[in-house]
């Protein structure tokens, strides 16, 4: 058994802001709007909408590869205990 933390880096967007984060897997819930893809995360009860789900992967650069930012959007990231359900 390992004490090591699972972690998954999700990207999302919320009009022309793109959020990155790195959300541990441990005791949360993760569910998504099917008619909006909104993302959230349940934990202890507190709920946090994200965005609309564009990939999750276990790292940022895998995300990143494919982003292509136009002038006007922001890219927010949030490492993990960031405070973001966190």
């Amino acid at each position: 058994m390992t004490d090591e933390r699972r972690t998954a880096w999700v990207l999302t967007r919320r009009d022309n802001l793109f959020i990155l984060t790195e959300q541990s897997t441990v005791r949360k819930v993760f569910d998504m709007d099917k008619k909006n893809r909104q993302f959230t995360i349940v934990k202890r009860g507190k709920k946090v909408v994200l965005g609309e789900l564009l990939k999750v992967d276990m790292s940022p650069e895998a995300l990143l590869e494919d982003l292509d930012i136009r002038e006007g959007q922001r890219l927010l990231l949030l490492p993990s205990g960031s405070g973001v359900a966190g």
